[in-house]
């Protein structure tokens, strides 16, 4: 103010105090530095080289200063940074783009990291710090992580369509699980292989397994040139493939499909505390 006014009477009415207040501390600045801020004379108070250089560099430190604190703020609310989320393959047909979108929307700024895993993956990911949270089957969640159930649904039989249960409206297990099956291979089959298990100790059956493949659209590629069946969420009927049809499963107590997120208790970014909000909103849905 001092540098701009040019004068200790006027800048001491702009700051509020009295003048020689302000002289005071212009002094104390001095001897502290140890060098002369400004040259006093009867009518004016100019800046030295040095004051010049103080003052301008003063004002960049200051408005540096206000920006950290507003981009902090703006850290602290999550509406910047960063978010790490995983996913399963499965969730990118309904739950990741609906909850990505919208947060997306909501929050610009925020920088989205996505990466595709299994769920034995993904839950040791988040453990470690390597994913904020993660969209997965409930596959090792234990009480070191939250989880928040976002769907619940059943499973269809995939078949070809000049299968000869194709004309079924519904299909029982026991009349389909003798036959070639196509599925995910290693420990990404790990969950529906447990979730059928039941089913198939009631039937006293086993899976019988034609071929493993990673992909989805291959599984169902393959269905779709008559190489076995195939087992799947509701949500992958989407898949429109020709070839396949999709029906329900007859039995009642066939299992349903489980996805839902998960994150640590000792979560502090804020990114992901607004996540959780959207996430909720589709989970009660």
């Amino acid at each position: 103010m001092l540098g701009e006014e040019r004068h200790f009477v006027r800048a001491a009415e702009h700051l509020g105090i009295s003048q020689s207040a302000l002289s005071q501390q212009v002094q104390k600045i001095e001897r502290e530095l140890g060098f002369a801020l400004f040259t006093r004379t009867q009518r004016q108070v100019l800046p030295t080289e040095a004051g010049r250089i103080f003052v301008e560099e003063a004002v960049r430190v200051l408005r540096q200063y206000e920006m950290a604190i507003a981009t902090a703020s703006s850290a602290a609310k999550g509406a910047i940074g960063r978010l790490r989320l995983g996913f399963v393959e499965n969730a990118a047909l309904h739950v990741l783009p609906r909850s990505v979108s919208r947060f997306r929307k909501q929050h610009p700024l925020v920088q989205l990291e996505l990466t595709e895993m299994i769920s034995s993956e993904l839950g040791e990911a988040v453990r470690e710090g390597m994913l904020d949270a993660a969209l997965m089957r409930p596959l090792g969640v234990d009480d070191t992580l939250r989880h928040l159930t976002l769907l619940r649904e059943p499973y269809h039989v995939a078949l070809n369509s000049d299968h000869p249960l194709a004309d079924r409206e519904a299909i029982h297990f026991r009349d389909i699980v003798s036959e070639q099956m196509i599925i995910a291979s290693g420990s990404k089959a790990r969950y529906i292989r447990s979730v059928f298990q039941p089913l198939c100790e009631r039937h006293n059956v086993e899976l019988t397994i034609a071929q493993e493949v990673n992909q989805l659209h291959a599984i169902i590629g393959l269905v779709a040139s008559g190489l076995g069946y195939t087992l799947l969420p509701s949500s992958a009927t989407a898949l429109h493939i020709e070839g396949v049809i999709y029906r329900p499963l007859a039995d009642q107590d066939a299992p349903h499909a489980e996805l839902m997120l998960v994150w640590l208790p000792s979560t502090t970014n804020p990114a992901l505390k607004n996540f959780l909000a959207i996430a909720r909103g589709l989970a009660h849905r």
